[in-house]
């Protein structure tokens, strides 16, 4: 791995250095803040998506960006602003591109689900946001640092488990590598420590690191769930209210909407080879099949499949466009006895026989569309 000024760390973004600046100054108005993030079309286009998804939305549609920072609020957009800085680094091409993407994807609904636990027991939201991000980042970082030694020399492919053993390793310091760089509150880099040490420090630290462990579990049970209700959630330790339980389920609902805003576009294919070995399947076991079109939104553009393979934790299909791996897409089920609309998160894209055979797991799903996705696994008919 690398070290110290070698390290490939993406610097403070310079627009949120000068917001963070401007803010500090007592008399210093959201218009200057507007003008600041105008400066960047790249950042005022996440900041304005991020506006309108559930997450923020109020009303209409903000369509100006003074609108969208009043909406949001100057303190929400700085943490916007180093979120997007993070999921540029995240979403650059390389050998273990899918890898990063689902890590950044983790640390986003981490750090909302931090955000929110976070409020609701008094505690610092910048931080628990921060430090739900941040904690996670480490992994991107040795990612990287991976991806210029097996071009170095020539790594065969191996299994995700694999190259994750050796990336968990070095997450820790690589994290707190980051948070020095950024001269981030010592706060952050207490916590991030003892989230990876399993200890403690001042009641702060320790609500803190709570709150982290909690939103790693529920992030943990979205991965490995079609959806997350505010009943699965008694499942997660250290969730005992039932208002938390209630609040965090609203929050996992509005999170695909917001994941996606910081998608610059959600079509192309990965443009660097990866070192990571495909699976035969994502799919759990009791796959039974099927036979149904599947149209799903590629950012701007929109792809047909026909599906022949069905499981409780997704779907098979077979199409004519590969799908980016670990990215969200809007997707249609055109089943009976109407079609159902899904966020799915592409799990598996492979060119076979001429065509692409990919796979997608539901993602988020709410409580009437797990109920229709429970119906579909099981070839139940409606109404069932």
């Amino acid at each position: 791995m690398a070290t110290g000024s070698e390290l490939p760390l993406p610097p403070y973004p310079a627009v949120a250095l000068r917001v963070r600046e401007a803010m500090a100054r007592p008399e210093f108005g959201l218009d200057e803040v507007a003008h600041l993030v105008g400066s960047d079309a790249a950042l005022a286009a996440v900041v304005l998506r991020c506006a309108n998804s559930p997450m923020y939305r109020r009303g209409a549609p903000a369509t100006t960006l003074s609108q969208a920072i009043v909406r949001v609020g100057a303190q929400e957009v700085m943490r916007l602003l180093l979120a997007s800085c993070l999921a540029s680094h995240a979403h650059a091409p390389g050998a273990f591109a899918s890898l990063r993407r689902m890590v950044w994807l983790e640390g986003v609904a981490g750090a909302a689900l931090c955000q929110e636990l976070a409020r609701l027991r008094g505690l610092k939201q910048e931080e628990a946001f921060l430090i739900g991000l941040l904690h996670r980042f480490g992994r991107i970082v040795a990612c990287t640092c991976l991806e210029s030694l097996v071009q170095r020399y020539r790594s065969e492919a191996h299994p995700v488990a694999i190259w994750s053993q050796l990336i968990e390793r070095h997450q820790a310091a690589l994290g707190l590598a980051l948070v020095n760089r950024w001269q981030l509150p010592g706060l952050l880099a207490n916590v991030i420590l003892a989230r990876h040490a399993d200890g403690g420090g001042s009641p702060e630290e320790s609500g803190l690191l709570d709150v982290v462990k909690t939103s790693d579990a529920i992030v943990e049970l979205m991965i490995t769930s079609p959806g997350v209700s505010s009943t699965d959630l008694t499942k997660v330790s250290g969730l005992g209210k039932f208002v938390e339980r209630e609040a965090l389920g609203r929050i996992i609902q509005k999170l695909p909407d917001f994941i996606n805003a910081f998608e610059a576009n959600g079509a192309g294919a990965e443009s660097a080879p990866t070192r990571i070995a495909l699976p035969d399947t994502t799919l759990a076991g009791g796959a039974r099949p099927v036979r149904f079109t599947v149209t799903v939104n590629r950012g701007r553009q929109s792809s047909q499949y026909v599906a022949h393979s069905i499981a409780q934790n997704g779907l098979a299909m077979v199409g004519n466009e590969p799908l980016v791996d670990a990215r969200l897409h809007e997707t249609t089920i055109h089943s009976q006895p109407g079609p159902l609309h899904i966020w799915s998160l592409s799990a598996l894209s492979r060119r076979e026989s001429g065509a692409y055979h990919v796979e997608l797991h539901p993602f988020a799903l709410s409580g009437m569309e797990r109920g229709l996705w429970v119906q579909l696994v099981s070839g139940a008919p409606a109404g069932a």
